[in-house]
């Protein structure tokens, strides 16, 4: 049996195979090449004629070869090859030529800007944000978030990213597959539950790599902006010995490098960075600005401020620069000298909020190949591959202080808040850090440690081998036998290194031992820096051994061919172990980092066996369909049979109908049933009872009864009840003439038993607590209790974490319309020499709804929402692209369009049901915006030129964002600042080159 994973040719039953070495024709040579491994074959987007195809292919080449009958073309997303085998799924092919006329340089880009992909996928713009996931990105086809697309290589499975979307969700990062050994990028755009796994709810993107390279083959490319930043270097390498067709085999290694160098919003122009939107009508959202007399937006910056305290805390004076000149002197930061007003705030630092933050992080991606086949005997072939890749981003932030953002960690050791400068220090002198111990008053400091840079690097290394024995053998009956068997192995480790945060006792020492110079940082020696913030590395780990056997076969005539049967099994084991970059030590409590990195965790492993078929029955001529199905065991107890059904109609030459129906099926992942994520929120008690326990001495409440980071454990339920799904797709493919194809698909999904984490408020949570314990409280929901209060110990305890768990929802809806276009012609009258080749597609979402436990509805389409678990990307309802490719003789330009409608910055999920279209429920992500009732449309057009020189040599240029459109205003998302970074980076890195030459030896 052949892949039943990816697109490719092979001889049929019927012809007598020509033996090795032997010099054969085109067209014999053509099959024998694209045994069992992806060829240049065309999608399936048009079976009006035979799998409709070939515009693609077409746009390659002016004048591509006719097929011989003997040449079967296996249909993406089909266990079957067979010529009269056409799609009933919608599939978009992005071929290496697609991709080299549109300057797309990355499969992440190339998957980033499919007009299907929608809310909730990943960025590396997001990942610059301090996303959960940081050094990765993958795609969201349909909205669905991103453990519901399944992303393969040459049909066979891939290891997750060790880290869980949100701290949730499971995937495949795109960031480390190689680009130039790409064949083309295949999506099949409904669910692929038979073939792939019942697991591909919103879709399957399958990664084809080259089957066959002779000679060398090389590129070198550069680029960076309009501005002269974010440089972009590009380089690979590949050889490829062998001619399948006369010697029997071919063997190619290839090695790829990318360095994206980072930007930062400092490097941008206005707004983008700075703090201070005064300029567009909000107003300046700097720390520490003049605002009536007083400082407003009053926060820690390098600049350190100091207070008089008395032995209960309680501030006796104003606050005042520890080191008046120093508000110049550190990072460029501005002073504002003293300000009169409002008691016990009279000078601090001025700080932008956007010095220090990115963009984009530092990404560098390496990576190295090694690809064999052979033709084993006349009737199968051998194909094997191993790769190894790195992916390492590096993102930066702004430096952590003494001072606020006070967490159940930090509380465990009463510090920050409740550590004060002493007198003395511990060899009995004066501590200098303190400018009233010599009055004999301790002090309440308040800084960043501005030379200590948070600092996360993602090393995401993948090792991944396959190998595929496959091909046919002869039978009496029906048609011969086709047979595939094949083996993938992955591993990937990821090593998580981030230095410059603080741990508890670093920030202790700092106070008080007077380790740490805060009036002139300058002094501070590194081993005195990496006692306050030393260097945490964590390892994680998952894998992925896939080992599969399928077969097929004709059985008997039908009017309108031959009944066929695929049958096949599959048995997979997976594992994650992803440990707790910020554990509690119950020893050493002091030894946690602050609540500046989540404590995050997740781990697991399981058994998958599987078994599916799938028959073809053609009626008669005008009518087929496919009936398939997949029964998966998990070893956790889940099991599931998940059918599908596809129909092709062709009442007329020029018009097929085809259309499809399918049940899908996800289990809970690692890290919903066994992980934990920790994030913390501001909460502020308002129990009398509780705080009347917690009182200073003039009746007011202490520290511990007064606003405080409270943490939110979105803990694993292993409880959950797997996802079911329900899919269909349906339209029409009309081809009026050769050259032009047009299609229209509907889509739904519906998403049964969707896993969220739990809706109910935590505010609500700690208010019950402490009313009456765990007597009120859901079930499932449960209260970790803080550390006592170090002024009144006998006091009632605060709730220090609020684990809600993650929770089976009633149901996710998303529908939709899919729209495509390809034009492959040459032009009339005087441009007779001009070849065109276009290229659209569209994607409109009609509705995305959840529907919670209780009933409530949350209405996602044309908003912002879902906010909390995407990034607040939201769910623009049009997305859409349209490239168009003109070749003049050794010349080819290729200007691309891009479109993403706007929307409203509303967002039920956070504003409740039916706020959908009211304005005064608008989102404020960046704060001191005004709200903004909607976003605009986005528009981008980028040009690509190519030049053949020879047939050695090529030459290009991309130009991003040609007419230099800028991002509009999004003031709600908090995926980027100012703008959404899911649908408009480009416009806020604004026009950006690259060039490059391509080479063939």
């Amino acid at each position: 049996m052949y892949s039943s994973a990816y697109a490719q040719s092979a001889q049929t039953a019927t012809q007598t195979p020509r033996k090795p070495h032997v010099r054969t024709t085109k067209a014999a040579k053509a099959m024998k090449s694209t045994l069992a491994t992806p060829a240049v074959a065309a999608p399936v987007v048009a079976p009006a004629t035979r799998n409709a195809s070939v515009l693609s292919a077409a746009a390659e080449a002016p004048a591509p070869e006719t097929a011989s009958k003997a040449e079967t073309i296996m249909v993406t997303g089909s266990l079957f090859r067979d010529p009269n085998t056409t799609s009933a799924s919608p599939i978009t092919r992005i071929t290496a030529k697609d991709l080299q006329q549109r300057g797309i340089k990355t499969v992440t880009d190339a998957l980033q800007l499919l007009s299907s992909n929608g809310g909730g996928n990943l960025t590396n713009a997001w990942s610059a944000g301090g996303g959960f996931a940081a050094g990765a990105s993958a795609p969201s086809l349909r909205g669905l978030s991103t453990d519901s697309t399944l992303v393969l290589m040459d049909g066979q499975r891939l290891s997750y990213y060790p880290l869980a979307d949100d701290g949730e969700r499971n995937f495949v990062d795109t960031n480390w597959m190689p680009q130039s050994i790409m064949q083309s990028v295949d999506v099949l755009q409904d669910g692929g539950s038979a073939t792939y796994g019942a697991d591909a709810v919103a879709g399957v993107v399958n990664m084809i790599t080259r089957k066959e390279i002779q000679g060398f083959e090389g590129n070198a490319e550069g680029g960076l902006t309009q501005r002269g930043d974010a440089g972009h270097q590009r380089l690979y390498a590949t050889y490829g010995h062998g001619d399948l067709a006369r010697d029997g085999y071919n063997f190619y290694v290839n090695s790829e490098y990318q360095q994206d160098d980072p930007l930062y919003y400092r490097q941008l122009g206005y707004p983008y960075n700075n703090g201070d939107l005064t300029g567009i009508g909000g107003t300046n959202g700097n720390d520490n600005i003049v605002s009536n007399g007083t400082i407003a937006n009053f926060a820690a910056t390098p600049g350190a401020i100091v207070h008089p305290v008395d032995g209960s805390g309680k501030a006796t004076g104003p606050w005042q620069l520890l080191n008046p000149s120093g508000c110049n002197s550190l990072g460029g930061i501005v002073a504002t000298g003293t300000v009169t007003g409002t008691p016990g705030i009279s000078q601090a630092c001025t700080m932008n909020t956007q010095k220090y933050e990115q963009v984009a992080p530092d990404l560098r991606r390496i990576s190295a190949s090694a690809h064999f086949t052979a033709n084993v005997t006349d009737r199968s072939q051998l194909v094997a591959m191993f790769n190894w890749s790195q992916a390492r981003s590096t993102v930066t932030g702004t430096p952590y202080g003494t001072y606020g953002s006070s967490s159940y960690s930090q509380a465990r050791l009463a510090t920050a808040q409740n550590t004060y400068l002493p007198i003395y220090l511990p060899d009995g002198s004066l501590n200098p850090n303190n400018p009233f111990a010599a009055q004999g008053e301790h002090a309440q400091v308040s800084a960043r440690f501005g030379d200590l840079i948070p600092t996360t690097t993602e090393t995401s290394s993948n090792f991944r081998g396959s190998v595929r024995y496959s091909g046919w053998a002869p039978s009496n009956w029906g048609s011969d036998w086709n047979y595939d068997a094949n083996f993938v192995g992955m591993n990937t480790l990821l090593n998580q290194t981030i230095t410059g945060v603080p741990t508890i006792n670093g920030i202790n020492n700092a106070i008080l031992n007077g380790t740490y110079n805060f009036v002139d940082p300058s002094q501070n020696s590194r081993s005195v820096l990496n006692s306050i913030a030393p260097r945490n590395v964590i390892n994680a780990r998952t894998q992925e051994y896939s080992g599969e056997l399928s077969a097929s076969k004709g059985l008997f005539h039908l009017p309108g061919g031959m009944a066929k049967l695929a049958i096949g099994g599959n048995v997979r084991w997976e594992a994650l172990n992803a440990p707790n970059a910020n554990p509690l030590d119950p020893n050493d409590p002091g030894a946690q980092y602050t609540s500046y990195i989540n404590p995050v965790n997740a781990r697991g492993s399981r058994w998958v066996e599987s078994g599916f078929f799938e028959a073809d029955l053609p009626f008669v001529k005008m009518l087929d369909a496919t009936v398939s199905g997949r029964y998966d065991n998990y070893s956790e107890g889940f099991s599931h049979f998940s059918p599908k059904v596809g129909v092709n109609f062709k009442p007329i030459d020029k018009l097929t109908l085809r259309g499809t129906f399918s049940k899908g099926f996800r289990v809970p992942s690692f890290a919903e049933t066994g992980g934990s994520n920790v994030g913390y929120i501001n909460y502020t008690p308002t129990n009398a009872a509780f705080i009347s326990q917690h009182l200073n001495a003039d009746g007011s409440p202490d520290n511990y009864a007064q606003t405080y980071r409270i943490g939110q454990n979105s803990a694993g339920n292993p409880d959950l009840r797997p996802e079911t799904s329900t899919n269909f797709s349906g339209g029409p493919v009309y081809r009026p003439t050769r050259w032009l194809t047009l299609s229209a698909d509907y889509y739904y999904i519906r998403k049964n038993h969707y896993i969220a984490p739990n809706p109910i408020a935590l505010s609500s949570v700690a208010d019950d607590w402490l009313t009456s314990g765990n007597a009120n409280l859901p079930s499932s929901v449960t209260v970790t209790p803080d550390v006592a209060d170090p002024q009144h110990p006998e006091g009632q305890r605060r709730p220090g974490i609020v684990n809600l768990g993650y929770v089976n929802t009633n149901k996710l809806v998303t529908d939709g319309f899919d729209l495509s276009m390809e034009i492959n012609t040459q032009l009339p009258g005087f441009l007779h020499e001009v070849h065109w080749y276009s290229k659209g597609s569209a994607t409109f979402v009609d509705k995305m709804n959840l529907t919670n436990p209780d009933g409530s509805v949350y209405r996602f389409a044309g908003t912002l929402g879902p906010y909390g678990a995407v990034s607040a990307s939201g769910t623009p309802k049009w997305r859409a692209n349209w490239s168009n490719t003109f070749t003049w003789k050794k010349l080819a330009v290729t200007p691309t369009v891009y479109y993403t409608s706007g929307y409203k910055t509303t967002a039920e999920d956070q504003s409740g049901s039916g706020t959908a279209n009211n304005c005064a429920d608008a989102q404020a992500g960046n704060n001191f915006v005004p709200s903004q009732c909607r976003v605009k449309g986005w528009w981008d057009v980028d040009l690509t030129l190519n030049y053949q020189f020879s047939p050695r040599w090529s030459a290009y240029a991309n130009v991003y964002n040609l007419l230099g459109f800028r991002a509009p205003y999004d003031f709600g998302t908090y995926g980027g600042y100012l703008y959404n970074s899911s649908w408009s980076q480009q416009g806020v890195v604004m026009r950006s080159f690259q060039f490059g030459v391509n080479v063939k030896l």
